[in-house]
């Protein structure tokens, strides 16, 4: 064989390989844009359901509950049904108000799972549901100054084995690393403004926090540490 026929059975193979890798881009954006397309399955979610988010009895005031908390120094568990329930009343009572731009916007609920919090933003979009989420860790350092609270915008690696790059959040049912979430931050940040004193009565102002399945426990009891017993990540 000829130095030019392997030159152009080479260049067939690697043209025939090139565009096997386009292809497979090609497919595999696609199925990422039909899956950001599709909405979450919220039916896992308590406090979602149509049954559930108009409760016989009105939800506790969740900003009344988490100062009587800190004033009285005892711990309060809020299910995340409850949670839920309070976050359709009180956007509700705002929708005409600071939400009256968002005309789009179907709900807001927070998905509880152990050590990891996911809040989702459902949009109603010529009457097909959008989502979007983001996931929230909590983490904090005890040490002889006392407690010191990170909250972290990921849900950990995609894998054991790869915890780079973190989970960030959801489009649809996708899930994307963090650096995707500067596309949604905005839309978050004007949620967490809306309850900006809830916020900082349940995370800033409680010395310990942990997120479990379908609840949300808080406590404000500060540990009683020397100084010689170093330094706790929990």
């Amino acid at each position: 064989m000829s130095d030019e026929e392997t030159k152009k059975k080479r260049g067939g193979c690697l043209g025939k390989l090139s565009g096997l890798l386009v292809l497979a881009l090609l497919v595999g954006l696609g199925a990422a844009l039909y899956h950001v397309y599709l909405p979450q399955d919220l039916s896992d979610i308590g406090g979602v359901e149509a049954s559930l988010t108009t409760p016989a009895s009105p939800p506790r005031d969740l900003r009344a509950v988490l100062q009587k908390s800190i004033e009285g120094d005892y711990s309060v568990t809020l299910s995340e049904t409850e949670l839920n329930q309070w976050l359709t009343r009180e956007l509700k009572l705002k929708q005409g108000g600071e939400l009256a731009q968002w005309v789009s916007l179907k709900r807001v609920c927070v998905r509880l799972r152990a050590g990891v919090a996911e809040v989702i933003i459902e949009r109603d979009v010529a009457g097909y549901p959008l989502t979007t989420s983001m996931f929230l860790q909590v983490e904090q350092t005890e040490s002889a100054e006392g407690i010191s609270t990170q909250i972290h915008l990921h849900g950990g690696g995609f894998h054991e084995l790869a915890p780079i790059p973190t989970r960030g959040g959801r489009f649809g049912q996708l899930t994307v690393p963090q650096g995707f979430l500067i596309m949604v931050m905005p839309d978050f940040r004007k949620i967490a403004d809306l309850f900006e004193t809830e916020i900082d009565l349940g995370f800033q102002r409680m010395a310990r926090i942990k997120i479990e399945d379908k609840r949300l426990v808080l406590d404000p009891k500060q540990p009683t540490r020397t100084e010689s017993a170093g330094e706790q990540v929990f």
